[in-house]
């Protein structure tokens, strides 16, 4: 019997860092078999601060992770998630003669026009994190998917560029490299949060992914690939510090107070039953009522999905995305989020929770965790997408697996 595909996945997020293991047999069942988390100490919204306090918190995660699972994070390729406000995207365009129409299109000519597409002038600073082609183009025949093996004289491609600050990419692998985390490929954190929560007919029908975490990040998919990415520094932490300065509590405790009793609707309140948190001053406990906290959350989370809602007419799809929205991340746990966001988007919304895999319960149900277990899947299907220059297995490598990948 051949031996299960060992994966790992680290969620390098706002708020937590999140490092999942995974096997997968013969057949594709993918298992996870460990988890940890652990705060993010050392990052500032998703971008390395400090290398000491970055490497010792990602280090714990795997520990949990690795104790559970019994095994080794660096067993398997391990993918890495990034984002920020740094991350940015363009269009690419590029177009080559087909090296020996007669044998049809060969890997070797889909390599040659996605090179020519990322011929673009950046500034010192930025870098190409991916490269995703949305159509490829044969002799004119615009829509074309998979161009190989196909009869043509001229290629052409039209691609959305991932763009990236080079200090953020570059501080990531150096925590990676601290952690002996060789085989590594780093994946923005919207795709493969997509990955988890959305299958191939959402992403061909449209839908836009609204990833509720310290901050927000908003990605809109269309034709089977994403079209428009945009990460917003503000997120369900916000609405945690709002709970701490209405309540005149801690951060920690208004941190949970949300969660076990926060709602996104205030009219969702029933019963005004009265709350016990800690004063901030000290003094000891106090009563607060549950309407009084909603009253303090709704405005908050309305404001979140507004700009969000923004983010998702810019891409000027929002008229075409059948499959609606798909809520995800720790904000998508409160309840009544679904509901108001129907109100905010105008269209059908759904919580999404990981999908296509098994495990513990508190991974494969949590929409937080989302994003951990999309890497994995990505990963798995080939479709990293990973064009920066990765440290091993070596960037012609890398290309050659991702074009593959494309079309598999």
């Amino acid at each position: 019997m051949a031996r299960p595909r060992k994966t790992a996945a680290i969620d390098v997020g706002s708020t937590k860092i999140a490092c999942v293991m995974a096997d997968t047999d013969a057949t594709g069942k993918t298992e996870i078999t460990g988890f940890g988390v652990a705060p993010p100490d050392g990052f500032k919204l998703g971008v390395v601060v400090s290398l000491d306090k970055a490497t010792e918190s990602i280090a714990h995660a795997i520990e949990q992770a690795e104790r559970m699972a019994g095994g080794k994070v660096r067993a398997g390729p391990v993918f890495v998630s990034i984002s920020g406000e740094h991350i940015k995207h363009l269009p690419g365009l590029g177009a080559v003669p087909v090296n020996r129409p007669t044998r049809g299109i060969q890997s070797r000519d889909v390599e040659d026009v996605i090179r020519q597409a990322q011929t673009i002038r950046l500034p010192n600073d930025e870098e190409i994190l991916h490269v995703v082609p949305t159509q490829f183009i044969v002799d004119g025949q615009k829509g074309v998917r998979n161009p190989l093996g196909l009869f043509g004289v001229r290629l052409e491609v039209e691609a959305l560029l991932i763009i990236g600050a080079v200090t953020a990419i570059e501080n990531l692998h150096r925590v990676m490299e601290r952690l002996e985390v060789k085989n590594r490929s780093l994946m923005l954190q919207s795709l493969a949060t997509a990955g988890a929560v959305c299958d191939e007919e959402d992403k061909e029908l449209g839908v836009a992914v609204v990833d509720l975490g310290g901050v927000t990040d908003v990605s809109v998919h269309k034709d089977g690939e994403i079209r428009y990415t945009r990460t917003l520094a503000i997120g369900s932490s916000n609405i945690t510090k709002d709970v701490a300065i209405g309540l005149r509590t801690s951060y920690q405790q208004a941190e949970e107070v949300k969660r076990q009793f926060g709602t996104a609707l205030a009219s969702l309140v029933e019963k005004d039953e009265p709350l016990t948190v800690e004063d901030a001053s000290g003094r000891g406990p106090k009563q607060v009522s549950r309407r009084l906290l909603a009253s303090i959350i709704e405005p908050r989370a309305e404001e979140l999905l507004n700009l969000a809602d923004a983010e998702v007419r810019k891409s000027q799809l929002a008229d075409g995305l059948a499959g609606g929205v798909i809520l995800t991340g720790g904000g998508a746990l409160l309840p009544g989020i679904d509901l108001m966001a129907e109100q905010v988007f105008g269209m059908p919304v759904k919580v999404g929770r990981p999908d296509r895999v098994n495990g513990p319960r508190e991974v494969v149900q949590n929409p937080a965790l989302a994003t951990a277990v999309g890497l994995v899947r990505c990963g798995l299907d080939g479709k990293t997408r990973q064009l920066h220059r990765v440290r091993a297995p070596g960037p012609v490598s890398r290309f050659w697996e991702d074009i593959k990948g494309w079309f598999s």
